[in-house]
């Protein structure tokens, strides 16, 4: 081979070359799909295979009281999990308990095909009732008759996501 055509040999490999430790690196650092996918309130088309895992990450401002819970109807068992929920509060050491805002993340796992309801209440301080604890469903509260009816934000809001389930 010629001294030319074995330099353009070397300098078409360098690109892959250099790919490779590219691509090791951002799957061992956690850059790239790795983790579960997350879906803002916004996202209520949720699409996922079976076995995935997946985050609703939704706003919650402690400080007004305001706060999240998966509510009645549940979803389908056949179709998904519920695998557990986390906060992340924005607050910093100095902030009074419950005195700061953050985010609220409903983690689940895709168990089987189809398609099924996950609905997630927001619970502005006194809107809702119910413990949400082992069976106890948070529910709006009711409105005493004659009372007029409470400015929308401290209204409990019930958002839907539909979520698909495909074979992988």
């Amino acid at each position: 081979m010629p001294a030319a055509d074995y330099e353009v040999s070397i300098m078409r490999s360098i690109p892959t070359r250099l790919a490779l430790p590219l691509l090791l690196m951002s799957a061992l650092t956690g850059c790239g799909p790795t983790g579960p996918t997350t879906y803002e309130v916004g996202e209520k088309k949720v699409e996922v295979d079976r076995g995935e895992e997946f985050t609703l990450s939704v706003p919650v401002d402690t400080a007004m009281g305001e706060w999240w819970h998966l509510t009645s109807p549940k979803p389908d068992a056949a179709v998904v999990d519920s695998i557990g929920k986390d906060e992340k509060l924005d607050g910093d050491d100095d902030d009074e308990v419950g005195g700061s805002s953050g985010t609220d993340l409903f983690q689940f796992k895709a168990v089987g095909k189809g398609t099924t309801k996950i609905r997630l209440i927001e619970c502005p301080r006194g809107a809702c009732a119910g413990g949400g604890g082992a069976g106890g469903a948070v529910t709006p509260s009711p409105v005493p008759s004659g009372s007029p009816a409470p400015d929308k934000k401290y209204r409990a809001t019930v958002h839907i996501y539909t979520v698909t389930v495909k074979q992988p």
